[in-house]
């Protein structure tokens, strides 16, 4: 299942002041997550926000505060309940700066960072903290990725097409888990996730493989999918819009929409059917004619239009809408 969090000192009283918003933020962000400190930027009014959803073990979030170290000691590590590892990403351009591990680095803004909650360090963004970050338990990480330990606090710049599409990923998984919550679905977006993460980290062997045949693939199509349904209305729209927009090549778009069971034209024609029928029984678009309908969510002729509802929904246009067609 899924539970989404939001933290934001929009939601606070008007009425504190800046050193009240960051300690009231500070402690939830603390309870959401393990025991560290944060030290704000002082020459800024205190501002915070942080969206998190959980899938089956993962939290995925994203972080934007005037804030800019984030510190672990070795006492809030010997105190620690759990040792998750997080894989972040700086979500503006800006580089991350991590200490741990005995190392110092500063991570290209391209480039993921890992973090071992196990071990006392700090993770610096100057000039704000704008970040996206995957919370996950170390046993979970290990099973794919050994060595997980080994790469805390060094650069990981060696699978960059692993980077991107994890990244990719993370930004369309709003589109995915939208309406009701579906169990199966959400343990499909875990599974993916920890896939993506062991490509990023280097796994070799049977896990790399694993996870090129279902992760990486999983995230193509889900990629795919989620490019449909927001071009679908758009006449011209096709597996070759896909294709540049996502450096795939056409065939490889409709094979894996194969994969699915429903290719690129039957998945556009039924969005754009759900979406006229959905219009039709709209009241407040009564004073559309149904080719004006027809042609809004991408049809190119009202008779195909027409003949494909029919054969959908066992219906005329008309009939859906209740009233006579003008």
């Amino acid at each position: 299942m899924t539970q989404k969090l939001i933290l934001s000192t929009q939601d606070m009283p008007a009425g504190l002041d800046d050193r009240a918003r960051f300690n009231t933020w500070h402690d939830m962000y603390v309870a959401a997550y393990c025991d560290f400190d944060l030290r704000r930027i002082e020459d800024k009014p205190f501002f915070a926000t942080a969206e998190a959803q959980h899938f089956c073990g993962i939290n995925v979030g994203a972080t934007t505060a005037a804030i800019d170290t984030l510190m672990r000691s070795k006492q809030q590590v010997a105190a620690a309940v759990r040792s998750n590892f997080c894989l972040a990403f700086s979500n503006n351009g800006s580089p991350l700066i991590q200490a741990q591990a005995g190392r110092e680095t500063v991570h290209r803004p391209e480039s993921p960072i890992l973090v071992a909650e196990s071990e006392a360090g700090s993770v610096r963004q100057p000039g704000g903290y704008d970040f996206v970050m995957l919370d996950i338990p170390s046993r979970m990480l290990l099973e794919r990725v050994t060595n997980a330990y080994d790469l805390v606090a060094r650069p990981l710049d060696a699978a960059p097409k692993a980077a991107l599409h994890l990244r990719r990923y993370v930004g369309i998984l709003p589109h995915l888990t939208q309406g009701e919550p579906d169990p199966a679905l959400f343990d499909h977006v875990a599974t993916t996730l920890i896939d993506l993460v062991a490509l990023v980290l280097g796994a070799n062997g049977d896990s790399a493989e694993l996870a090129k045949l279902r992760g990486l693939r999983a995230a193509r199509i889900e990629e795919i999918v989620v490019l449909i349904r927001k071009h679908f209305t758009d006449p011209s729209f096709s597996t070759a819009h896909v294709a540049r927009k996502l450096g795939l090549t056409p065939r490889y778009v409709n094979d894996l929409l194969q994969e699915t069971g429903t290719g690129f034209a039957d998945r556009v024609t039924e969005l754009r059917l759900q979406a006229a029928r959905k219009m039709l029984a709209d009241k407040g678009k009564d004073q559309l004619k149904v080719v004006d309908i027809a042609y809004a969510v991408g049809f190119n002729e009202v008779s195909y239009f027409n003949r494909r509802f029919r054969q959908r929904f066992g219906e005329k246009p008309s009939q859906v809408r209740g009233i006579a067609e003008s």
